[in-house]
């Protein structure tokens, strides 16, 4: 008996935990209404970056057609010159998510053509758990 009482415990304890995280994660559309694509102003996505907070277990959501964009997710000196010579992941397939999954600075731009010259990049910066929390 107090086995099953044990292990009831346990299971209604990390189902708490499961649903405490899936509550406290937030799926990011990058660029909102206009998705992952070419932007209007250079520093649009920048500013989409500063309009939200991200944290430990959100998502990024690029919205784009395959074919017409990628997603390159790059370190800072990447990021800065718009080149690809370390490249941590591609995404090329269309309606790539991302998860953040530690705490940090992640730089992501688009590969095709001279997109990420003309703005299509986006830096973020990923704050520890309880960084949501103390915002609310």
């Amino acid at each position: 008996m107090a086995e099953k009482m044990h292990l009831s415990f346990i299971i209604f304890v990390m189902t708490g935990f499961i649903i405490f995280v899936y509550v406290n994660s937030t799926t990011h559309l990058v660029g909102d209404k206009l998705g992952w694509n070419l932007p209007g102003y250079p520093k649009y996505y920048q500013d989409w970056a500063n309009n939200h907070t991200f944290v430990v277990g959100d998502k990024l959501v690029f919205q784009y057609h395959p074919g017409i964009g990628t997603v390159l997710h790059v370190n800072k000196e990447d990021f800065d010159n718009c080149t690809n010579r370390n490249t941590i992941r591609t995404y090329f397939r269309g309606n790539s998510t991302v998860p953040l999954d530690r705490p940090g600075d992640y730089y992501f731009f688009c590969s095709v053509g001279k997109r990420c010259e003309l703005g299509q990049k986006l830096w973020v910066r990923v704050q520890g758990k309880t960084s949501r929390k103390a915002l609310m």
